[in-house]
């Protein structure tokens, strides 16, 4: 068992409907071939971002196609009570509402066997999660706000996934720290109506120039872009993830770090921290991420 996993199972018979967090494509394989076995199931259809796709023997419906036309008719005319559907890793949007999240439930409507996979709970913070919980439950409390009381009437099976952040301390030069000052405040008078966001992710990358005198070629590292052309250095648009990685920035988006957490399955990951202000803003909100997420498991047991 990984050290930085710490199981908590609430065990179902074999046949109703669940959400699954914090589980691997291994896992996934298992748990549809037994449901299949055990259930009058005729067909099958995964709807998933494609990254998210796995080895399995089933028609994968994309992410990015389910609010086509085409995609959409042919599937509420397909789905029937025999058919299973897997909702995997489609927990993309905060906005409960989404189109696409309106037309996944339209396709759970029209049978009773479903299953939620799901490597994370939430996207940033705990009303993320009611999503799934709509999917499990037919959207009959979709009006609710996150309550722990409401989770009596969802199954809920889950792997407590235990990030770890540990900070590599990366000291900057005074050019930079010149540099910085001056960019912060020409980045400020020249805000205007911009997204305040632009400030801090535009600030992030100057640390950049220092942390690329610390990268050692026998270790990979993953980051925004690959601007200093390393070539052990992956970015968080990457598909596959083959190694364990420093973090040479993190990202600004949390959807984009989820991502790569569920692909790479690392959770236990140094990042390089330079003492600019903005790379603690970074890693501080970071840690306030993956507290909001325990909090969010504290409350599903």
């Amino acid at each position: 068992m990984d050290c930085f996993f710490k199981y908590f199972i609430k065990v179902y018979q074999i046949g109703d409907d669940m959400i699954y967090l914090g589980h691997r494509d291994h896992d996934k394989q298992k748990i549809i071939f037994d449901y299949c076995k055990n259930n009058n199931i005729s067909k099958l259809f995964i709807l998933a971002p494609k990254k998210f796709y796995f080895d399995y023997d089933c028609e994968f419906v994309d992410w990015c196609e389910i609010i086509q036309y085409k995609t959409y008719y042919q599937l509420l005319k397909d789905i029937d009570n025999n058919t299973l559907i897997i909702i995997n890793e489609c927990l993309r949007k905060q906005n409960r509402y989404d189109l696409t999240y309106n037309c996944i439930r339209l396709f759970l409507n029209q049978t009773k066997h479903k299953i939620i996979f799901q490597y994370l709970p939430i996207i940033d913070g705990r009303a993320d999660f009611m999503i799934l919980f709509d999917f499990d439950t037919g959207s009959k409390w979709k009006k609710e706000q996150f309550n722990k009381s409401l989770f009596v009437n969802s199954k809920i099976v889950f792997n407590n996934v235990n990030i770890k952040l540990n900070r590599i301390d990366i000291k900057t030069s005074y050019k930079l720290e010149k540099e910085y000052v001056k960019k912060k405040w020409n980045l400020i008078n020249n805000i205007g109506l911009k997204d305040p966001n632009v400030i801090p992710r535009n600030l992030y990358l100057l640390s950049g120039k220092e942390k690329i005198k610390h990268v050692d070629d026998s270790i990979y590292y993953i980051g925004r872009n690959n601007r200093f052309k390393m070539k052990n250095f992956q970015t968080y648009k990457d598909k596959e993830y083959g190694k364990n990685y420093i973090v040479f920035e993190l990202c600004h988006n949390f959807i984009d770090f989820i991502d790569f957490l569920t692909l790479s399955a690392q959770v236990n990951i140094d990042v390089f921290v330079s003492d600019l202000r903005v790379d603690s803003w970074y890693l501080e909100r970071y840690h306030e991420w993956i507290k909001e997420m325990q909090d969010v498991y504290a409350e599903l047991q």
